[in-house]
């Protein structure tokens, strides 16, 4: 990942000169913060935007593995203070912007190692995509090989360290006629046997594990299989969780722990159900909720789901890149 970081930064860079580029839009910053100020200082006056998902300042606060140690150890030293000098003299020979995705963390980064990034970070919220392809339930669970008769429940994208599975599986362990499917890979290799994990709670023939990338074709599948989508993060995740936006596209409903900005945006939009983050009671309770809903009411939960998606659309979101882009330029 090192490597692909630093030949990505240094493949913009070159190019910046035969393209006539103005801004180079690096997505996403994390976790090598400091690779693109430090591999910039032999230049002036370039333009930069730096999207962060702030994972950098908010690590685990549990470590329990050897690969979540050494990640942990990483972020310490990203985070360490012997990088302010690089970035303050890359800040005087380059333009530097940040985008982060929520208020808590343009906040946080604004007074990351003692401000030194204070009035250059942006808030740009995520940009829901537009579905293109609608496909039945039916269509959907039996293209994925998944029981018709089950109310059937999905966790998706990459299981990384703020993430909370096993919240789901100890939940679910007393649910006998849910059906569960997680579907992403593990980011950086971290964590555990996700399915080895899930085994000791849910019986093996009402779950499936996919451990692997899933492309944007197969996208549609798995959400329109879904009745519901569940977020479960660790009390500490107060990144956004853009799993928001990805199952509000496809207007299906979610349940969601109360997370920072998300439990904000749950309770503003209401496209599904809250509990409290780390407490699979609370987390089951939700559950019998939504499965005790009304047609009527999961269908006010979709609607609500494509408002969403439609307050946050990616035009919206390009609109906003590009004022940023002028204000970058305007320095």
């Amino acid at each position: 990942m090192s490597f692909e970081t630093f030949l990505t930064i240094t493949t913009a860079i070159r190019l910046k000169k035969r393209l006539a580029i103005d801004v180079i839009h690096l997505r996403d910053g994390e976790p090598y913060l400091f690779l693109s100020h430090f591999l910039s200082l032999p230049f002036k006056g370039y333009n930069w935007l730096v999207s962060l998902t702030a994972s950098n300042i908010y690590p685990p606060a549990q470590i329990k593995s050897f690969k979540l140690l050494v990640y942990t150890t990483a972020v310490r030293v990203l985070n360490n203070g012997m990088w302010r000098p690089v970035y303050r003299l890359s800040l005087k020979r380059n333009n530097f912007l940040f985008a982060v995705q929520n208020s808590i963390a343009q906040m946080d980064y604004s007074n990351y190692m003692g401000g030194v990034f204070n009035g250059r970070v942006e808030c740009l919220p995520v940009g829901a995509g537009t579905t293109m392809e609608i496909v039945s339930k039916e269509e959907a669970r039996r293209y994925l090989g998944i029981p018709l008769e089950k109310p059937m429940f999905l966790a998706f994208g990459a299981y990384h360290s703020g993430k909370d599975l096993q919240t789901i599986f100890h939940a679910l362990k007393d649910l006998p006629e849910v059906y569960f499917v997680h579907a992403g890979s593990q980011a950086f290799g971290l964590g555990v046997n996700l399915e080895e994990v899930a085994r000791g709670y849910i019986d093996a023939n009402r779950m499936s594990i996919r451990n692997y990338y899933v492309p944007e074709t197969e996208k549609p599948y798995y959400f329109f299989a879904a009745d519901a989508v569940i977020l479960s993060y660790t009390r500490q995740f107060l990144s956004t969780s853009s799993l928001l936006w990805e199952a509000c596209r496809f207007g299906t409903p979610v349940i969601a722990s109360d997370n920072g900005q998300l439990k904000e945006l749950m309770m503003a939009f209401q496209p599904g159900l809250l509990f409290s983050a780390q407490d699979s009671d609370s987390l089951r309770a939700a559950i019998m909720r939504f499965l005790n809903l009304k047609p009527k009411e999961v269908e006010i939960l979709k609607d609500n789901c494509r408002r969403f998606a439609h307050e946050f659309s990616m035009d919206k979101w390009a609109q906003k890149c590009l004022e940023i882009y002028n204000r970058i330029l305007s320095k």
